[in-house]
């Protein structure tokens, strides 16, 4: 049975670094991860959820994909 707390654990998990350094990730990862733990959330369901709890990762997305890249600004953290 999915809980609410592997939702964050999925999210951490689905961080990455650029080659820049900077932590970032992409939706369909964050799928991906949540997939693991036995949430099935849609790209805009999954971009809600980043845009309603992590306030300090911003939408880098170059283009109007819902597959979105998600930067964590300078100073920000992961909530």
């Amino acid at each position: 049975m999915p809980r609410k707390s592997d939702i964050h654990g999925a999210f951490v998990a689905a961080i990455q670094l650029n080659p820049k350094g900077y932590q970032c990730l992409r939706t369909d990862d964050f799928i991906r991860e949540l997939a693991k733990v036995h949430w099935h959330f849609s790209q805009a369901d999954a971009n809600e959820w980043i845009e309603r709890y992590q306030e300090f990762f911003v939408d880098k997305t170059p283009d109007d994909s819902e597959n979105r890249l998600w930067m964590l600004r300078t100073m920000g953290r992961v909530l």
